[in-house]
């Protein structure tokens, strides 16, 4: 048996990058993936190639930072899926540049919708079919820009921050039911939007490179892989706890990955 046989699991923003790789860690273990993202024909094409690998998968349209909707699609996945089991809570944007003299209020608003309200009702859709039936799991993508600031980011270092001790909460609260909650906080990967952020110059790769002891970006799919180890039994006893996976970026000193204005 997989370790994840049978389990129905969320994963927000999973189109692309991080979220799309933990999607199919998650089904290779074998579970059965709803996919969240913004728009429905790339949560669709998602979870086509999801299906592919011999669960149930289906897209869903979800803004994350809409409450009302959040809900509305949870209750929608227990009724297609029959139970929820796993939450990943993955959707995030990157918003990389703007230092805090320059930042707008839409950048900022937009921010914290999305990486730190929009986790907060996630993990509330959640507690109404995980805490009832006593067991589950959340884990929710942080990043080492919420214990490492990063100049340019001062939103999206906000919001990593807080969903990590968030993230504790959750556990203290939740663990009298059996449901735990963690979080993992990914290094650089190799996503589109690192691409994006790196070929238009806000983000220094080769920079990076030298200064991570791994020598290398990470692989999305090694995030995957952490979050089903910490979905699955193997995990049963790590609660509250944030995982740091980033090639040793942390451990050694490191300035200016955001390029300098002039």
């Amino acid at each position: 048996m997989k370790k994840l046989d049978q389990k129905v699991a969320i994963v927000t923003g999973a189109a692309q990058g991080i979220g799309l790789a933990i999607a199919e860690e998650l089904a290779l273990a074998g579970a059965h993936v709803a996919i969240f993202d913004l728009k429905l024909e790339s949560a669709q094409s998602a979870a086509a190639e999801i299906t592919k690998l011999g669960v149930t998968s289906r897209g869903y349209a979800v803004d994350v930072s809409n409450s009302k909707a959040v809900d509305a699609a949870f209750a929608q996945v227990v009724s297609d899926f029959g139970h929820l089991d796993i939450l990943i809570n993955n959707a995030g944007i990157s918003m990389v540049g703007p230092h805090i003299k320059d930042l707008t209020n839409e950048v900022w608003d937009l921010s914290l919708g999305v990486m730190q309200s929009g986790v907060f009702y996630c993990m509330r859709a959640a507690t109404k079919y995980l805490l009832p039936q006593r067991s589950g799991s959340v884990v929710t993508i942080s990043s080492i820009r919420g214990f490492s600031s990063n100049p340019g980011r001062v939103a999206y270092c906000a919001t990593k921050a807080a969903v990590i001790m968030m993230t504790e909460v959750a556990a203290a609260e939740w663990a009298p039911y059996g449901v735990r909650a963690n979080a993992i906080a990914p290094g650089v990967q190799r996503t589109p939007m690192w691409d994006v952020d790196a070929a238009s110059g806000v983000v220094n790769e080769e920079r990076v490179l030298k200064a991570t002891p791994a020598g290398r970006l990470g692989d999305p799919k090694e995030v995957g892989k952490l979050a089903v180890f910490l979905c699955s039994a193997d995990a049963e006893f790590i609660n509250g706890d944030c995982i740091t996976i980033d090639g040793g970026l942390t451990k050694v000193p490191i300035d200016g990955i955001v390029t300098r204005p002039e």
